[in-house]
């Protein structure tokens, strides 16, 4: 038996019509993924690839025009043309549009697919009835016929359509993609050619097979086109079955799976490692069993009920484990909504006590200081502003602890942190428990005292304290503070400047000398001057030799003549008058500006000492207080040679005071610069003894010459009369002179002479003289001898 022809189409045209119907498919499944995947311009590119498609379309209709054997007027070509390749474009440019689109149910998916076999059928058969107007006859059953078949391939094709766009991973869809294309060519191909067989009647010489061909080969190219869909849904469902498996099981966070009670249905190993529960054991569990306290449980009953709702929010609680301990957890819940239904509520669980611990930790640290682990600055500040809103009185208390910056210098940075703990420790015993204590930085610390608490009296109390020796590494500290008060709102309304004048406060305690306390009054607001601008006019004052120099007698206790003078730097500022030692040094100290200021003062004695000498007077030793840091200069030795050469002096007239620090640092070779001078005649005094760094090992090895006990033993000497005898004691027997400071009373000067300290210096008998003054005790000196 002859295969027949299609109806009365030519084959070979037939097999051209399918290959770009296949294109088409090929190019409409390409244009629709790259639409979907296009941020900008979407719609200036549905109308492009609507035409191309449009195109296309035409010339597959074209060749179905060709390969038939009807007989056809060109006379209503250009309106057949313009006919079916606008519908064409239209129908195109909605298939593109409506593909991008997630349908949400069956109705919407059947109203699509309906409309796409309507434009389909209003294309051709409009195309076809316009070019073969004559030989048109319909045919009932071929065309109801055709009505299904084209309205099943246009459901296979929509879902086709929809699948390919939306599925993101392109090796999972390419097989598929040109198996679909392929089938769906041949069917979309198969369409013109059962509609034109349902319009033209049946020639007698085609016979019943010629007639039912089309019909076959559409049914054919369907039934294969529509297994695509299937098998690549099935695929889909798969990868998604496994996506959700994976996010299930392989969620690094723990995953309860919840039904519309409360129920656990299912969780994954983390919710086992989390809650140390088995899984057997929390299936069944409903979850507020998991919850910890009935508070919890209440706000936990609230938030389920809001996801059912169609909320979707993340809540903080605590879980509460097999063990009883608690965990806190972060609770991100959805719902699982199953055609369109709500069937349960994944619970995605994250751990984070770790991360609470750390956040709890990064707010102390922020409102604490890492060292002392006191309140910091922010921390004052918060308190202090509370207490501002709420209309409060209250004091602030700021400290500045003298000298420390020389243990800094002496032992290094880690040793002073040392010795900051313990000031803290001390400051927190000392000070009541309503009240905060603050390390602002450095050496400097705050108290904040609510309104019902004399500040007075607990700075009283803290230079008490500190009269105790702080005790680090064997060695024993004798640390003093200067304090400054300021009140609110009785000095300031403005929080801002409660911290600047306490610290003014500070500042004047300062220059009173160690160990005091002061109240802000307003006159220090124009006394106070800017260390930045202090520090560039003295930078200045050095450079310009325009600081002066103040001599404090010595004298013998027992005679009562002078035996010496100490040199002491002044600086007379051009605005703001007498700049005290106590402002200024630590300024230089800062500035590394300490050894030009020294060395000023140096060749300022020395010029003095000539001329006192030309003038006829028998000058005593002068000493010059000489920093630590002098010694870490490699010329100090060699300078001090050069200036007694040059101002032709002998060492016998000079003597340097050091402080007590210089006993620990680079003990060797410090000690042999203090040789050095020794032996060109000047002497070396321990400045400030016994008030920080005293060992017997450490001074028995020290080229030395005197020891200068600290006025603060003196201050209280009564009390002090063991730790001044002890260090008389030292002196005589280590072969040392020694010289007491800041003697300011009789009952001093006889205490000191039944002790064995027979020198001393103080106000008792002179505070520091200007030269000329000097010159005059001096000279009248000579004349009673």
């Amino acid at each position: 038996m002859d295969i027949p022809h299609m109806y009365i189409f030519d084959f070979n045209s037939i097999a051209l019509t399918v290959v770009f119907s296949v294109i088409s498919g090929v190019m409409a499944v390409e244009f629709s993924r790259q639409v979907k995947r296009a941020v900008i311009g979407k719609t200036r590119k549905m109308a492009l690839y609507s035409v191309l498609l449009a195109f296309t379309f035409w010339l597959t209709h074209l060749f179905v025009v060709i390969s038939a054997g009807v007989p056809f007027s060109t006379s209503n070509y250009y309106l057949y043309f313009i006919i079916f390749f606008g519908i064409c474009a239209v129908g195109s440019y909605t298939a593109l549009r409506l593909a991008q689109r997630d349908i949400a149910n069956t109705s919407q998916y059947i109203i699509t697919s309906l409309l796409i076999s309507a434009s389909i059928m209003t294309a051709d058969f409009t195309a076809f009835y316009i070019i073969f107007k004559e030989a048109v006859e319909i045919q009932l059953v071929p065309a109801v016929l055709s009505f299904f078949m084209i309205t099943a391939t246009s459901f296979t094709l929509l879902r086709f359509l929809m699948q390919i766009t939306n599925e993101d991973i392109y090796e999972f869809v390419k097989n598929y993609k040109y198996a679909g294309s392929i089938l769906g060519g041949a069917a979309l191909a198969g369409i013109p050619y059962i509609l034109l067989t349902s319009m033209v009647p049946v020639q007698e010489d085609t016979g019943l097979y010629g007639f039912i061909v089309p019909f076959i080969f559409m049914a054919a190219a369907n039934l294969l086109f529509m297994l695509v869909p299937d098998l690549f849904g099935e695929k889909l469902i798969m990868k998604s079955l496994q996506s959700h498996l994976s996010l299930f099981s392989h969620n690094p966070d723990s995953v309860f799976r919840v039904d519309l009670k409360g129920y656990i249905l299912n969780v994954n190993k983390e919710a086992v490692e989390l809650t140390g529960y088995l899984a057997s054991e929390l299936t069944g569990m409903h979850f507020i069993e998991l919850m910890g306290g009935s508070e919890e449980e209440i706000q936990i009953r609230k938030y389920f009920q809001k996801v059912l709702s169609g909320e979707t929010k993340v809540i903080e609680t605590s879980l509460k484990r097999s063990d009883s301990t608690f965990a806190d957890v972060r609770i991100t819940a959805v719902r699982i909504i199953v055609k369109n239904s709500t069937v349960g509520v994944f619970g995605i669980v994250r751990d984070i006590t770790e991360q609470k611990k750390a956040d709890k930790l990064i707010q102390y640290l922020a409102y604490h200081d890492e060292l002392t682990n006191l309140p910091n600055r922010r921390n004052l500040e918060k308190m202090m502003a509370a207490m501002f809103i709420e209309g409060e009185e209250f004091s602030l208390i700021y400290l500045d602890f003298d000298r420390f910056k020389r243990i800094n210098d002496t032992f290094g940075h880690s040793f002073g942190d040392k010795i900051l703990v313990q000031i803290g420790k001390k400051l927190a015993e000392v000070v009541p428990e309503n009240c905060l204590v603050a390390r602002i930085g450095g050496d400097e610390f705050a108290i904040l005292t609510p309104g019902d608490r004399k500040p007075e009296e607990i700075a009283a109390e803290i230079v008490a304290a500190f009269q105790t020796p702080i005790f680090a590494e064997g060695m024993e500290f004798l640390i003093t503070a200067s304090i400054g008060i300021s009140k609110y709102p009785e000095d300031t309304n403005e929080l801002e400047l409660m911290l600047k004048y306490a610290d003014m406060a500070m500042y004047k305690a300062k220059e009173s000398g160690a160990n005091h306390f002061q109240f802000f009054d307003q006159s220090m607001v124009d006394q106070s001057v800017n260390k930045f601008e202090l520090e560039n006019d003295l930078r200045n004052a050095i450079n310009n030799d325009s600081l002066s120099v103040f001599y404090q007698p010595k004298y013998n206790a027992a005679t009562n003549q002078i035996t010496g003078a100490e040199a002491l730097a002044r600086w007379k500022h051009p605005r703001h008058g007498m700049i005290p030692p106590g402002v200024f040094i630590p300024i230089a100290e800062e500035a590394n500006l300490i050894v030009p200021l020294e060395r000023l003062i140096i060749r300022q004695v020395f010029k003095q000492l000539v001329k006192w000498k030309e003038q006829g007077y028998d000058v005593p030793r002068t000493s010059i207080n000489i920093s630590i840091i002098h010694f870490y200069q490699e010329d100090f030795v060699k300078f001090m040679q050069q200036s007694l050469k040059e101002f032709q002096l002998y060492g016998e007239l000079i003597e340097i005071e050091v402080t007590e620090s210089i006993m620990i640092k680079k003990e060797d070779s410090i000690n042999a610069q203090l040789q050095a001078l020794r032996e060109i005649g000047i002497e070396v005094s321990i400045d400030d003894f016994g008030t920080g760094y005293s060992s017997l090992s450490y001074l028995s090895k020290l080229s030395v010459d005197r020891l200068k006990i600290d006025q603060s033993f003196i201050s209280h000497s009564q009390e002090n009369r063991e730790i001044i005898s002890t260090i008389v004691s030292m002196a005589t027997n280590l072969k040392l002179k020694v010289i007491a400071e800041g003697v300011e009373t009789e009952s001093q000067i006889n205490l000191l002479k039944s002790l064995g300290c027979v020198e001393v210096q103080g106000y008792f008998y002179s505070p520091p003289l200007p030269y000329d003054q000097y010159e005059t005790m001096m000279n009248k000196e000579l004349q009673a001898t």
